[in-house]
């Protein structure tokens, strides 16, 4: 049995209108395999004409990244630099290789600002191997009835996967370095064991409320970290509302990194180039669809 080695506390911070927690990287954790960032949209409740329509102020670069949002509640539209767009509704996730180089928009969907409603997503970023760094951008959303679930032994809980694979079911996501994501969902009161990639580092996060991973108490709105010994944990639900675990993980690339906002390279030269090509325009413009957000 995997055990939890630390848990964190998230750390608020700025998106756009919204206040967002971040739950990695963290005081002891930069990488979990692959993945470099996790933001956590908590529910949002908009009444209708509350958020302003989108102007464009919010479009922003990336490169030698993946982005991949997950909508929980409410709805998001894309829109980028390379003509792709699309709106994803609750349930779906959206991923972008930002490749060599792309810029995008995402923006609260025209229902949700015109109608009012609940708003609850996550945001990850993967790091890409050097090669990929080096590829043409791509986006590619994904309709919450074209991602895999599978029920968990006991009885009590499912696993929606997310980005990768479990058991034998797989999400329809191009990735890199074995990369993962998973939504647990346990019953009230109940209890399932995950199985767990032999050999990848692997953390979770718990959104809404705390629970009891593999005998260790953990609160709402932490993140955690496994032990590398072990091929499973237990999740408990004490509860009287569902529990939702977020668990993921990935092999680790194994190559420098640079880091300098919205772009990830190689090395500090690259980082430079980066930001020569994207003020140069490089990137290109969104040509934002008539019914854009």
């Amino acid at each position: 049995m995997k055990q939890v080695i630390s848990q964190h506390d998230v750390q608020p911070d700025q998106a756009g209108p919204f206040i967002i927690a971040r739950a990695l990287p963290n005081a002891a954790t930069r990488f979990v395999g692959p993945i470099m960032l996790l933001d956590h949209l908590p529910p949002r409740d908009i009444a209708p004409g509350e958020l302003r329509d989108p102007d464009g102020s919010f479009a922003h670069p990336h490169r030698g990244i993946a982005t991949f949002t997950y909508v929980l509640e409410g709805a998001l539209t894309h829109a980028d630099s390379t003509g792709g767009h699309g709106t994803v509704n609750a349930g779906g996730v959206q991923w972008m290789k930002a490749g060599n180089g792309i810029v995008h928009d995402e923006m609260i969907a025209t229902d949700l600002r015109t109608n009012g409603g609940t708003l609850h997503s996550f945001q990850f970023w993967v790091n890409l191997p050097a090669k990929h760094k080096a590829e043409p951008a791509q986006y590619l959303p994904v309709r919450a009835e074209d991602l895999p679930v599978a029920a968990l032994p006991g009885g009590r809980g499912h696993l929606k996967v997310l980005l990768g694979s479990y058991n034998g079911s797989t999400a329809p996501i191009p990735i890199f370095s074995s990369e993962f994501i998973w939504h647990v969902r346990i019953e009230p009161t109940g209890s399932a064991t995950v199985a767990l990639p032999k050999g990848l580092p692997v953390a979770g996060f718990l959104p809404v409320q705390g629970a009891v991973v593999s005998g260790t108490e953990i609160a709402a709105h932490r993140s955690f970290m496994l032990a590398d010994e072990g091929t499973e944990i237990d999740l408990v639900n004490s509860s009287a509302e569902p529990l939702d675990v977020l668990l993921f993980g990935g092999r680790p690339i194994g190559e420098p990194v640079a880091v300098r906002g919205p772009f990830v390279m190689n090395t500090e030269a690259e980082l430079t180039d980066a930001f020569r090509e994207f003020r140069a325009g490089t990137y290109g413009q969104i040509n934002y669809p008539a019914a854009a957000g």
